[in-house]
């Protein structure tokens, strides 16, 4: 078998420190995030009358790119969003409905202002 290669501990604190001081690469959000972090200003914005597309507008304008879904979505709670409510049972006070008299399957496709062809024989 082989030896293993020992690292002097120098060689890894230097290292550390070198690693510590490393830039930050994540420097950007995601537009949840934005959102996220810019939560209160939006809604005092919508206080102040504007409405979702056109706060959208204003910050695309800031090179802050969120579309109007996304802000109703992590900015405006749950109980703002308008959902189609259920309709209440009416109470049943339609009149009954006459039915038709039954008419002969030929006579229902044939149109009001069909006059049929008189025979040639009394002609």
């Amino acid at each position: 078998m082989g030896k293993f290669k020992r690292i002097p501990v120098k060689d890894i604190n230097a290292m550390r420190k070198i690693l510590d001081e490393l830039p930050d690469r994540n420097l950007g959000k995601t537009r949840e995030e934005a959102a996220d972090l810019l939560n209160a200003h939006i809604l005092k914005a919508l206080e102040k009358g504007y409405t979702v597309k056109e706060v959208a507008a204003i910050m695309a304008g800031g090179n802050v790119v969120i579309p109007a879904p996304v802000i109703r979505a992590k900015v405006l709670p749950q109980k703002e969003t308008r959902q189609k409510r259920e309709s209440k049972p009416r109470p049943e006070t339609a009149k009954p409905v006459a039915v038709p008299p039954a008419t002969p399957h030929a006579q229902e496709e044939t149109p009001v202002y069909y006059t049929p062809d008189i025979p040639d024989t009394e002609l």
